[in-house]
């Protein structure tokens, strides 16, 4: 009984050493290779030539105003440690709804309030 439980032992430890080595052969394989394939090319051969360029270029720009946009849009920092939510206007939207939990986005002035099933300022 002991005998057969350490030769199972010798066997699976066996295996596993195997098993790594053989792991451990092939990763050195694929550095190798992938060492070959990024050899240091110029940044021209990235960009593509041609016509496109210039629309790339619009997509880019428009990608940049958004970016600045977003970036301009920060909450000041005393709504941020009060936790207070920005005021928004009427038949604007007020909260989302994310499965069936429903999260506020601003505060509806006064006289109005957040319908939830509309997720509107009413």
């Amino acid at each position: 009984s002991y005998s057969s439980r350490a030769w199972r032992r010798q066997r699976l430890l066996r295996a596993l050493l195997l098993l790594l080595s053989t792991c451990a052969a092939g990763a050195q394989l694929l550095d190798a290779e992938s060492e070959e394939e990024m050899s240091p090319r110029a940044l021209r051969d990235f960009y593509p030539k041609g016509p496109n360029l210039t629309n790339e270029k619009q997509l880019l720009g428009a990608l940049q105003e958004v970016l600045e946009k977003l970036q301009a849009k920060r909450l000041p920092a005393w709504e941020k440690k009060f936790g207070q939510v920005p005021t928004c206007d009427v038949g604007e939207q007020c909260a989302v709804r994310k499965g069936a939990r429903i999260g506020k986005m601003c505060d509806c002035p006064r006289g109005a309030f957040c319908n939830f099933f509309l997720l509107k300022c009413l």
